[in-house]
């Protein structure tokens, strides 16, 4: 059977793969001069040498036995400091800095607080996402389970806080300090554009792939070194990987599928099957169905990539090498939070958004500085 794959993004590339293992003829067809989608790491400064991950920066869904069964050539290494969150504190400036020390969260945690209630609050609530993950966890390389299985497999109160409800009604109700709400709140935004109290959902299921994914790990060599690693499996499982080719058409008939490329010509391949790895919208465009699917996606962050000669200095006095080498929260309060979707959403450009927008920072290069030249490691 022949299979063309359009888009050569990571996805795309372990399908590929497995395709090609089954002995399929595939062709992977990517519009750029090289694969990877988002996982690529470039050189963005001249006469910088550094090799940055550009737009996506940490490695979560990819399973171990995955990456074991495609034999990937991949060293992923694990954040010791998960976040560090600055505040003004009664007494100055301060910070809440959660890492694998335990015991240096709590008094991090009662520091900000007064007392282990809001530590324990955190202790619970992540125990509970865990019972999901769990649940979950294996049936990521599995066929979709249906909701009752799952539902089945959890407590009333998990299922009621992380899936049926709006996750911010757990927030407000577990927990009580709105930097707190905060830390927990951006896992569930990071990637789409919501309210905690959202009745769709949507912020509950981005929560649920932030904890699904856990730990996030830092790639050696950059996201550059992912993809490398995707392309050699699949190429030597068989598939070819064509770059430089836009598909600008998908037309399915009876007996196959034809795939047109407008870059050399108009080219036409002929397939027995496509397989997507492009977005919803973008692949209605190509099959003349227009918006089949509903509007086009808005992204709802922006991602700035920075070289610094030395890290900046926290007036809380936490060392920066702690501050940066997880993620640095800045005004993402709960309320903060809250307060700048709905002003967004209302329609206020964003130059004239209430406060500071929320913000975070992470420094790589405090796990892996294989990215740097080694006079610039130096």
């Amino acid at each position: 059977m022949r299979v063309i794959v359009v888009g050569g993004g990571h996805n795309a590339l372990v399908a590929a793969t497995y395709l090609a293992r089954a002995g399929h003829d595939v062709e992977v067809l990517e519009a750029k001069d090289h694969v990877g989608g988002a996982a690529v790491s470039e050189r963005p400064f001249p006469g910088v040498d550094v090799r940055l991950s550009r737009y996506s920066y940490l490695v979560s869904l990819l399973p171990d036995a995955l990456a074991d069964d495609l034999g990937l050539d991949l060293e992923l290494r694990h954040r010791q400091v998960s976040s560090c969150t600055p505040y003004p504190g009664p007494g100055g400036p301060a910070a809440l800095v959660v890492t694998d020390d335990r015991a240096a969260t709590r008094a991090s945690f009662r520091d900000r607080t007064g007392d282990d209630a809001e530590h324990d609050a955190w202790e619970s609530f992540y125990a509970d996402a865990q019972v999901l993950v769990d649940a979950l966890a294996s049936t990521v390389l599995q066929p979709l389970p249906s909701e009752a299985t799952v539902r089945d497999a959890v407590p009333d109160t998990v299922w009621r806080d992380l899936v049926a409800r709006p996750l911010g009604e757990a927030l407000e109700r577990r927990f009580h300090d709105d930097l707190v709400r905060g830390v927990v709140a951006t896992d569930a935004l990071i990637g789409t554009f919501a309210s905690l109290r959202e009745t769709s959902l949507v912020q509950n299921r981005c929560f649920l792939y932030h904890v699904l994914g856990g730990p996030w790990r830092v790639p050696v060599g950059g996201m550059g070194a992912v993809t490398a690693a995707l392309a050699r499996a699949a190429r030597e499982a068989g598939a070819r990987l064509t770059t430089g080719a836009r598909v600008s058409a998908v037309e399915p008939d009876e007996a196959g599928v034809t795939v047109r490329t407008a870059d050399d010509g108009e080219q036409a391949r002929r397939a027995d099957w496509v397989l997507s790895g492009v977005a919803p919208a973008t692949l209605d465009g190509l099959t003349a169905r227009g918006g089949a699917s509903g509007p086009r996606p808005v992204g709802a962050q922006l991602k700035l990539n920075m070289v610094l000669e030395r890290l900046p200095r926290l007036r809380s006095g936490v060392d920066p090498a702690v501050a940066f080498a997880g993620t640095l929260h800045s005004g993402e309060g709960y309320d903060d939070l809250e307060r700048v979707h709905r002003a967004v959403a209302a329609g206020t450009p964003l130059g004239d958004l209430p406060g500071a927008p929320p913000g975070e920072v992470y420094c790589h290069t405090l796990t892996d500085d294989s990215i740097l030249s080694p006079a610039l490691a130096a």
